[in-house]
C-alpha cells in the first residue's frame, strides 16, 4: 500500500506542478466572479425597469451544469492526455517503480479525479459565497453539496473512459481531439436517438437531479446505478489490462 500511496502522491504532484491546471482553477473561479458581476448588473437594470428587486447572483446549483457538463470533462481529457499519452515516451522509467502496473494506472485515474474533486469544491465554495443572498437556507446548501458529491461517480466513469482512449493516443493533441469528438457525439446521440439516453453513461452526468429531486421507483434508480457502475468496471478493467500489456 505504501508503494501505491507514493505513486498516487507522485501523480497528483505532476498535475499541480503544471501551471495550466492552476490556471484552469483560476479560470473557473473567474467565471463565477464574472457571472456574479453580470448578475449584479442585470439585477440593477431589472430593478430600474420593473421596479421589483430581482436577484441574479450565481448559486452552486445554478452554475453547476456548466462546469459538470462542459469544463470539467475538458479538464479530465487534458489530465488523461498528460498522464498517459504524453508520458508514453518516458513510461519505461515510470513503470520501473516497485508498484504493480494496474495500481500505477489506478493512481493516475485517482489523481485526475482528485483534481476534479478539488476543482468542484473550489467552485462550490466560491459560488455559495457569491450567491449567499439567494440561498434559502441550510437545506438548499446541503442539496447542492449532495449534487456535487453525486456527480463524482459519473465523472469518475468519464475519467476511466478518457484513460482507456488515451492509452491508444500517439500525441496529446490528437488524444484531446478524439476525446472531445467522442464526448460531443455521446451528448448529441440521445437528442437524435432518444434510446441512447438510457444506454450512454454520459447521459447520467446530471443524474443528481433524480437522486435529490422527485425520486422515481427503486427499480429505475438501481437500473441507472447499474449502468454507470457497469461502465466504470468495464472501462477500468479494459484500461488496466491494456496498460499492463502495453510495451513502452
Amino acid at each position: 500500500m505504501s508503494s501505491f500511496n507514493a505513486a498516487y502522491c507522485g501523480e497528483v504532484k505532476k498535475i499541480f506542478l503544471r501551471k495550466k491546471y492552476v490556471a484552469f482553477m483560476i479560470i473557473g473561479i473567474s467565471v463565477c466572479l464574472i457571472w456574479a458581476g453580470i448578475g449584479s448588473l442585470a439585477s440593477g437594470v431589472a430593478v430600474r425597469v420593473s421596479g421589483m428587486p430581482i436577484n441574479l447572483m450565481p448559486t452552486p446549483m445554478g452554475i453547476f451544469p456548466f462546469f459538470a457538463q462542459t469544463l470539467i470533462p475538458l479538464l479530465i481529457f487534458m489530465g488523461a492526455s498528460d498522464l498517459l499519452t504524453a508520458e508514453s515516451v518516458v513510461m519505461k522509467a515510470v513503470i520501473g517503480r516497485p508498484v504493480e502496473r494496474w495500481k500505477l494506472y489506478l493512481s493516475k485515474m485517482l489523481a485526475i479525479m482528485s483534481y476534479v474533486a478539488i476543482y468542484l469544491a473550489a467552485i462550490f465554495v466560491v459560488s455559495a459565497v457569491l450567491g449567499a443572498s439567494r440561498m434559502v437556507g441550510a437545506s438548499e446548501l446541503t442539496q447542492a453539496l449532495l449534487a456535487y458529491a453525486l456527480t463524482l461517480l459519473p465523472l469518475m466513469v468519464l475519467t476511466l473512459f478518457a484513460g482507456l482512449i488515451a492509452l491508444f493516443g500517439r500525441s496529446p493533441a490528437l488524444t484531446m481531439l478524439v476525446l472531445i469528438g467522442s464526448y460531443l457525439l455521446m451528448r448529441v446521440l440521445p437528442i437524435v436517438f432518444p434510446i441512447f439516453g438510457e444506454l450512454l453513461f454520459t447521459s447520467h452526468i446530471g443524474w443528481h437531479r433524480v437522486w435529490i429531486g422527485v425520486r422515481p421507483s427503486t427499480t429505475r434508480l438501481v437500473h441507472m446505478f447499474s449502468i454507470v457502475f457497469g461502465y466504470g468496471i468495464v472501462f477500468f478493467a479494459a484500461g488496466s489490462l491494456v496498460f499492463d500489456r502495453k510495451e513502452y
